[in-house]
């Protein structure tokens, strides 16, 4: 039951790191005039190609910061001021307005820059990174694993109902929800700064 509780809260956190309303209102601008068929392939593609790069990134994050001789909590802190210039940017609404695509063009731009740096940027890979590198136990590896599949599944059904979402909220909801995600992050963001500083101060 404890690693059930562990588990949702890591599916929560991680569901956030991927700014879901950030992407599906990107999603929507994108795919606007698109028949229900392209939209649904794209966003299958999207949330395959977003798992895929951030499952890799957790279970080998340990080995690459090895090879560059990074130390865990000067990646935390790092990682935590880019995932906070997200947060702001988001909070904000200074993110990147999404231009006009063609429809054939769309599927060629599934994984970039849709599911690579739009689902799943620099901060959120450098976030999961660090998981991977202190999770305890392989148990907690298994579990966040598991999570970040559940967390991309989730976009991938919010971007295949993404027509319906847009009915029911109305663009300008989406905006806030994308906001409160920024909230969200600028927390995470935080902890992550500050418990990467104070354990890069206690080794001076």
């Amino acid at each position: 039951m404890e690693y059930i509780h562990q588990g949702f809260a890591i599916y929560i956190k991680l569901f956030f790191l991927l700014t879901p309303f950030f992407v599906l209102g990107t999603f929507i601008s994108l795919t606007q005039g698109s028949d229900r068929g392209l939209k649904t392939k794209l966003a299958i593609r999207i949330a395959l190609g977003a798992a895929s790069v951030t499952l890799a990134i957790f279970f080998a994050g340990s080995w690459i910061m090895k090879l560059f001789g990074i130390t865990v909590d000067a990646f935390r802190a790092g990682s935590g001021v880019l995932l906070l210039l997200t947060a702001i940017s988001l909070v904000l609404g200074k993110t990147d307005e999404a231009r006009e695509i063609k429809p054939e063009k769309l599927m060629d731009m599934a994984i970039v820059p849709l599911a690579v740096p739009i689902t799943a940027g620099p901060a959120t890979l450098g976030a999961l990174m660090v998981m991977g590198t202190t999770a305890p136990n392989v148990y907690i590896r298994l579990i966040t694993g598991l999570a970040i599949v559940m967390a991309c599944a989730s976009i991938g059904i919010m971007l295949v109902t993404s027509d319906r979402i847009n009915k029911l909220l109305g663009h300008s909801n989406i905006s806030i929800l994308s906001k409160i995600t920024g909230l969200v992050l600028s927390a995470i963001a935080l902890q992550m700064i500050v418990v990467g500083a104070k354990n890069l101060w206690n080794m001076q």
